[in-house]
């Protein structure tokens, strides 16, 4: 899960741009929902969601993205919550 994610932030995010632990969530629904579903697992969507947010804040440890706070944005259950923000950084090294 963690290198898929690690893919979506090189890949999908350019430089510079502020994405939450949601915009992860959602772009795994809609582009590799088998892999969001796989790791599951049956827990508390709001355990899971955490867990994602907890890889990639693994991943700011990589220099990759930075924390800058927190957002306030739709969940995958159509409720506004705050939810932790990163900035993918300029220039950074994979």
């Amino acid at each position: 899960m963690k290198d898929i994610i690690r893919s979506i932030i090189i890949e999908q995010i350019s430089q510079g741009i502020i994405f939450d632990t949601h915009a992860i969530i959602e772009y795994l629904l809609q582009n590799d929902s088998d892999t969001y579903l796989n790791n599951y697992n049956n827990t508390n969507t709001e355990l899971y969601h955490s867990y994602i947010s907890k890889i990639i804040s693994d991943i700011e440890k990589e220099k990759l993205v930075e924390r800058i706070g927190d957002s306030w944005s739709l969940t995958i259950h159509k409720k506004f919550q705050n939810c932790a923000c990163w900035r993918k950084k300029i220039n950074a090294t994979v």
